[in-house]
C-alpha cells in the first residue's frame, strides 16, 4: 500500500533506542511546535488515561503518550505524511525522517500491549478510505506498510470512507480506544509491517487474513542496522493505489 514507509520492528535494539530515544525526543518536539504542542496535551490526557488501564510490565509513560498522541488528529496527518514518505536508505531515515522517537515509541507501546493471536484474530475489525481505490494483484500477501488505523464498529469505520473498504482479522493490531482522544471510535491500531493473505474482493473491498508474521524494509535503522529493499519482492499480491482525483470523495 505505502510499500517504501518506514517501518522499522526495532528487533534486536530496544535496549540501545531507549538510551537514545529520550534525547531524540528533546529534539524533535523543539523542531516541531505542532508536534510538541500535540505531545505536551498528550502527556495530560495519558495522566488520566493510565488511572483506568493496568499497562504491561515495561510500559512507559512515553508509550502511552505516544498512543494518545497518534489520535491527535492534527498531529496523526503529518505523521502519516511523514511515515510514508519513500524511504530510500537507512542514511535518509537518519538525515530526513522527523519523528524518529515518535515513531520508536509507537511501535513499541503497540508490541507490549499486543494480546495473543488466538484471542485477536476472532474479531473482526474494518478499515474505511476515501479518495483512494485499491487493487489486489496476484495471489500472494500483503501488508499496509505504514500503521493503520481500523475500527471495531463498521459503521465507524465507513465514516473514513467507502471507495475502500477492508474487513480485517489481525494478530499484531491493538485496540486502543481506552486511550484515544475519541474513544467512540473504537479504534483499532495496525503496525504496517503486519502482512495477511487476501481472500475475497469485490468493488474495492476486501477480506485480509492475518499471517501472524511481518515483513519489514528496515531495522535498528538510527543505529546502522539493516535495510532490505528487495524484502517484499515475494509479496506478489500487493495491494496497488490507483489514485483519484485529488478532489477527495
Amino acid at each position: 500500500m505505502t510499500p517504501n514507509a518506514f517501518d522499522d520492528q526495532y528487533i534486536g535494539c530496544v535496549t540501545e533506542m531507549d538510551k537514545c530515544a529520550p534525547d531524540l525526543l528533546k529534539n524533535e518536539t523543539s523542531s516541531s511546535s505542532q508536534f510538541k504542542e500535540a505531545w505536551e496535551k498528550s502527556k495530560r490526557h495519558w495522566q488520566t488515561v493510565k488511572t483506568k488501564i493496568s499497562p504491561p510490565s515495561g510500559f512507559k509513560d512515553e508509550h502511552g503518550t505516544a498512543i494518545v498522541t497518534y489520535t491527535d488528529q492534527s498531529f496523526h496527518d503529518i505523521f502519516s505524511e511523514e511515515e510514508g514518505k519513500p524511504w530510500t536508505s537507512n542514511a535518509d531515515y537518519r538525515k530526513n525522517f522527523r519523528f524518529k522517537a515518535f515513531h520508536y515509541y509507537l511501535t513499541r507501546a503497540l508490541q507490549l500491549l499486543r494480546g495473543r493471536c488466538d484471542v485477536m484474530h476472532k474479531e473482526t475489525v474494518y478499515r474505511g478510505v476515501k479518495g483512494i481505490q485499491f487493487k489486489h494483484t496476484g495471489s500472494g500477501f500483503m501488508r499496509f506498510g505504514n500503521f493503520a488505523s481500523s475500527s471495531l464498529s463498521k459503521e465507524e469505520a465507513e465514516k473514513f470512507g467507502t471507495i475502500s473498504f477492508f474487513t480485517i482479522h489481525t494478530c499484531f493490531g491493538v485496540n486502543i480506544s481506552n486511550f484515544s482522544y475519541k474513544p467512540t471510535q473504537k479504534e483499532v491500531l495496525i503496525p504496517g509491517h503486519e502482512k495477511f493473505r487476501v481472500t475475497g474482493q469485490e468493488n474495492h473491498k476486501f477480506l485480509l487474513w492475518s499471517t501472524n508474521q511481518t515483513c519489514s524494509h528496515f531495522n535498528c535503522a538510527l543505529l546502522k542496522g539493516e535495510y532490505r529493499a528487495g524484502q517484499e519482492k515475494h509479496l506478489s499480491g500487493l495491494l496497488q493505489l490507483l489514485l483519484l482525483e485529488r478532489a477527495l470523495v
